[in-house]
């Protein structure tokens, strides 16, 4: 009988066939400044990483970098504890570049993850609110393929403790776990199928 655990490249323990999976929400939050706005400062934006109820997610990430656009003021901004977010001004939309790392035990590669700053509403753009804001926010999974044996006994049965919540918090979404896991696995489905048919042409024309 195969053995539940193999010994990874640095000598780590791993679990066989195991996975771990992680939800977290990376979102922008911006607010029309209204009267006090410039021509290049309209906006105030945070950027933030966050786990979907609102919980420290810093038993799975030890540290996440936000990279602006280079225009910024020191562009690379590293947050090592909960919230992690930060606050900036701002006229544009851009696109921004976040990347997770994660705690020492998971010994795993730092994940990089795309995200749109959204300062106007698509339904009307000429409409801004200072009260109310723009928040654009997506689910992502964090996947930890045959993790660390050591790492998934510490965080499976981990329960975070409440949180302190950021002044942003009352505007984030609500998420449904089951219908964004259905999403998830529609998604993951249709990848699968994808590179059978594409391994299927490649080996037609081998």
């Amino acid at each position: 009988m195969a053995s539940d655990t193999f010994v990874g490249s640095r000598g780590e323990r791993r679990l066989r066939h195991k996975e771990f999976v992680y939800p977290v929400v990376v979102g922008t939050c911006a607010f029309y400044l209204g009267k006090k706005a410039t021509e290049t400062q309209s906006h105030k934006w945070y950027l933030y990483v966050r786990g979907v109820s609102g919980e420290d997610i810093g038993h799975i990430v030890k540290k996440v970098v936000f990279n602006l656009h280079p225009t910024f003021p020191n562009p690379t901004r590293e947050v090592t504890v909960h919230p992690f977010e930060i606050e900036e001004h701002g006229w544009g939309e851009f696109e921004l570049n976040v990347t997770l790392h994660f705690a020492d035990d998971a010994q795993e590669q730092p994940v990089e993850i795309y995200h749109k700053l959204k300062l106007y509403s698509e339904v009307d753009p000429t409409i801004q609110s200072t009260k109310k804001p723009v928040v654009n926010e997506q689910y992502e999974e964090l996947i930890f393929s045959e993790p660390v044996e050591a790492f998934y006994q510490r965080v499976s049965n981990y329960t975070p403790p409440v949180a302190f919540q950021p002044v942003i918090a009352p505007h984030f979404r609500t998420y449904e776990p089951a219908d964004d896991l259905q999403k998830i696995n529609h998604a993951r489905q249709r990848v699968a199928q994808l590179m059978a048919t594409t391994k299927r042409q490649f080996d037609s024309h081998a």
